[in-house]
């Protein structure tokens, strides 16, 4: 019997079908990490809890948007009944949606489908009139054509929204995020904190400080805590300030008057400290190349991100990086 043993009573019906439905030019790295909690929950539970599919709306590779051609495991609507579909939304905003996609989404609402999507996928099911009356997030660099075309959708600041039966997720890690609630909600906490453990995410969530900082504001300064929600969405790649002010619609001046009066420091010195700190939990937890973690963490190259690291922490990133133990342990994960 696994280490996982005691799995918990569901708290609610299980998705244990589940499709991912590709859109040309998707995230290759957002489609990784909402299948490998998947794959985990299986392992653990030494059972089949989930099923998955690869989807495309006529079977046909698509291209990813790193370039590499995906041949899906079939056509969405030739498989059999899915308890859930997620769309993996391209990489950036297109206005003009596939109708094939839209129809199949439709029919697989009337069916009863519990619908997702990743990044951009939002704005397809909003196109589809899928997200009215629903709360849901989509990837920053929609969210302004979100507002002003679907005034009836709820935008939410947070990296990723489960409001019933629609799951959206901003992309990239978002999507892993989402998946652990899934699996929680469905076969309790035991579970994901298993799955959670060999993927560190415990870890470099409780030691993120900008958290329970966003938990202490409550609802006193909404727009201070929707601009850190987008900075802690985006440290792969920062937006600028003064597209992060006009996202949460204010002048520059008084996104910066805020982050003064209750953080004591400019946006773009706290957006750098959220980056470095996501930088030194992926040093001490992870064993990425150090030019890997200076990129995930949005800089431009290892040299620039090692004298920003060195004048934050007082030491190089290479005296970071995990013990022979800790190296072999990450590796037999």
């Amino acid at each position: 019997m696994s280490s996982y043993e005691a799995l918990q009573q569901p708290a609610e019906v299980a998705l244990a079908a589940i499709g991912f439905l590709l859109s040309d030019n998707f995230s290759l790295i957002s489609l990784a990490a909402v299948l490998e909690p998947l794959r985990r929950a299986n392992q653990f539970s030494g059972r089949s809890l989930y099923r998955w599919q690869t989807l495309t709306t006529d079977g046909r590779a698509v291209r990813a948007s790193n370039g590499m051609l995906v041949t899906p495991d079939g056509a969405a609507h030739t498989e059999p009944a899915l308890d859930a579909l997620i769309l993996c939304g391209a990489e950036s905003l297109q206005r003009d949606c596939d109708p094939a996609q839209i129809r199949l989404l439709q029919d697989q609402a009337r069916r009863g489908v519990h619908l997702g999507a990743l990044g951009s996928g939002s704005w397809v099911l909003a196109s589809a009139g899928l997200l009215q009356g629903y709360e849901c997030c989509v990837s920053w660099d929609c969210q302004v054509d979100m507002r002003e075309t679907f005034p009836a959708v709820s935008l939410s600041p947070q990296r990723f929204v489960l409001d019933r039966d629609r799951y959206t997720a901003v992309g990239g890690t978002a999507g892993l995020e989402l998946m652990l609630q899934l699996i929680g909600r469905s076969h309790g906490p035991a579970l994901v904190d298993a799955i959670s453990e060999t993927l560190v995410l415990e870890q470099l969530r409780s030691e993120s400080p900008q958290m329970s900082f966003r938990q202490a504001l409550g609802s006193a300064q909404p727009k201070l805590q929707e601009a850190i929600a987008l900075m802690e969405a985006n440290l792969e790649e920062p937006i600028e300030l003064d597209k992060l002010a006009h996202y949460v619609e204010l002048s520059r001046r008084q996104l910066e008057r805020l982050f003064c009066q209750y953080l004591r420091c400019s946006p773009s010195r706290y957006y750098l400290k959220l980056r470095l700190l996501q930088a030194r939990q992926l040093l001490k937890q992870t064993a990425l190349p150090i030019v890997e973690v200076a990129n995930n963490c949005g800089f431009l190259s290892p040299q620039h991100f090692s004298k920003c690291y060195r004048e934050h922490f007082g030491v190089a990133p290479s005296n970071e990086r995990p013990s022979k133990s800790q190296r072999c342990r990450l590796a037999m994960h």
